[in-house]
């Protein structure tokens, strides 16, 4: 017989041949000594809302808000932090309760994520069990985006080109030499006059005006020309030309050049894709699907440390322990992609558990698990930024030495036995981590001295520290009683789950639904059966 034939028919007669594993308890980690357990599993979660801390104004402020919030409202500094320096020269160029808007923008978000885990555990004793966790991962987010400007929520857009800017300031600054040469004979005879010091005044604010517009544009954007601020601008020019021409100065320019038209959809996209905006995201405003990709592996083993109770009889008790590995086999989000969540952290974990399985009058039972992970040092690639702003610029991309905070994890779950073959569940979890520490990344070639003041790291400290609480309901069927003709036949769990955030604090944590559903195989590779 061919080599390929012989070693299918071991796989199919060891996965198809009757085994004598007894039922396992809904919860059971455990594997009997010489059989193996295979486990497929299909895990689906969305969200459309988090638990995160912001900043409001100068309040701050802890609870749920909505994917879509960042993307929804003024298109302002929050929205793009290179507005910052426009909006400050056009407030110290006279309007000092500016606030710069592109326009409006409208959205609707929900970020989805699909896991297949293939867990393998093989019983290597009755009370240790060791096993491999291999997660497929793929993440998608629906994203909806309208932007709107026009005259009720929009008041700034594209300033006019570089050659009639730089012509508008040369001439402004010629008047300005103009009115120097006037206030200085002016002041040359007695500089303590009112004339010299009106003067002196004038040509102060002439030259912070100038200053101010010079900064407005050299970031590419102003005030629409018909805008209130426009007219604002235009109208403390013109006082400026008065007081000018009333010292003889001849020339001085008319106008401001200012936006002249509303940005439209495809120059907003352009501000967030565009590199010479400094944003440079590598995903335009609209939905958006990962490639399917490996998560972080998982080594994992588990023993049984006390027992109480026959595993048969109507009452039963049993505990132990566990330690897992999670290598970093999985890949972390673009930072360059706002919806790109990654399908791990690809740094390690080392996992420790303690478990007690209990059974009372034979139906009724609990599970409780507890894990306590730590989490090496690892590295990491981010935007350094305030996670207040919708779009953090590219200058603030680095890459760090990243130390993630440890983590602990509660399960309590009560069920019911309501057939010999089927299992109600409802349970409750919590989950906490500690906070993580950064600081740019050390001793690396390829990292690249960012654009302008170098980024801060704590800035995401805060941000890193999270908690969430979780409702659970369920079934577990499982077949392992004897068939209709007197045969054990083979162990077969089906599990079916949905599990709901009920509460969270911290940075960033997903108000999430998720529904698990998956089967567990179960064969015989030595010993009885």
């Amino acid at each position: 017989m061919h080599r390929n034939a012989k070693l299918t028919l071991v796989l199919l007669s060891t996965f198809c041949a009757p085994a004598l594993a007894s039922a396992q308890e809904p919860y059971s980690p455990l594997v009997p000594r010489g059989k193996i357990r295979l486990e497929i599993r299909g895990e689906f979660s969305s969200f459309s809302s988090r638990y995160r801390i912001w900043t409001d104004g100068t309040a701050t402020r802890e609870g749920l808000e909505e994917l879509s919030d960042p993307f929804s409202g003024i298109a302002g500094v929050r929205v793009f932090p290179f507005l910052a320096p426009v909006q400050e020269a056009v407030r110290q160029a006279g309007n000092e309760d500016y606030d710069l808007s592109l326009g409006t923008m409208a959205s609707f978000m929900e970020m989805n994520a699909a896991r297949a885990p293939i867990a393998l555990d093989v019983g290597i004793f009755d009370w240790l069990t060791a096993g491999v966790v291999v997660p497929a991962v793929q993440n998608e987010a629906e994203f909806a985006f309208h932007f709107e400007a026009d005259s009720s929520g929009a008041n700034a857009g594209l300033g006019p080109g570089a050659g009639e800017a730089s012509a508008f300031l040369t001439i402004l600054q010629h008047s300005i030499g103009q009115y120097d040469t006037f206030r200085e004979a002016t002041c040359a005879s007695d500089p303590g006059s009112p004339a010299c010091l009106n003067a002196t005044a004038v040509l102060e604010d002439a030259l912070g005006f100038g200053n101010a517009l010079a900064a407005m544009y050299e970031t590419g954007f102003a005030p629409l020309g018909w805008s209130p601020t426009g007219m604002a601008l235009h109208a403390r020019l013109s006082d400026l030309g008065a007081e000018f021409g009333e010292a003889g100065v001849t020339g001085f320019p008319t106008a401001i050049p200012l936006a002249d038209a509303f940005l439209t959809s495809e120059d907003f996209l352009r501000l967030v894709t565009d590199p010479a905006f400094g944003i440079a995201a590598t995903n335009p405003m609209g939905s958006w699907r990962g490639l399917w990709g490996i998560g972080d592996i998982e080594l994992r083993a588990s023993a049984r440390l006390f027992e109480s109770g026959e595993s048969g009889g109507s009452s039963h008790l049993v505990g132990g322990g566990g330690a897992l590995v999670r290598l970093p086999a999985g890949t972390q989000g673009d930072p360059a992609n706002i919806l790109d969540a990654g399908t791990g952290d690809a740094q390690t974990d080392v996992e420790l558990r303690g478990w007690i399985n209990a059974r009372w009058q034979g139906r009724l039972g609990v599970w409780a698990d507890f894990r306590y992970g730590i989490q090496l040092k690892g590295n990491a690639e981010r935007r350094v930024f305030d996670p207040d702003f919708t779009f953090a610029p590219l200058s603030s991309q680095v890459k760090l030495d990243w130390d993630p905070g440890d983590y602990q994890s509660l399960e309590l779950t009560p069920w019911y036995r309501v057939a010999e073959s089927m299992t109600l569940l409802a349970g409750f979890h919590h989950y906490r981590k500690g906070r993580d520490s950064f600081a740019l990344a050390t001793g690396d070639a390829t990292q690249q001295p960012p654009a302008g003041p170098v980024p801060d790291p704590e800035i995401l400290v805060p941000h890193s520290e999270v908690s969430s609480s979780r409702l659970m309901v369920g079934m577990v069927y499982n077949r392992a009683t004897p068939t209709w003709d007197g045969k054990t036949g083979r162990p077969l769990e089906i599990r079916v789950v949905y599990r709901r955030v009920v509460g969270g604090r911290g940075g960033n944590v997903p108000n999430s639904g998720a529904m698990e559903a998956g089967f567990r195989f179960f064969a015989g590779l030595w010993g009885e059966g």
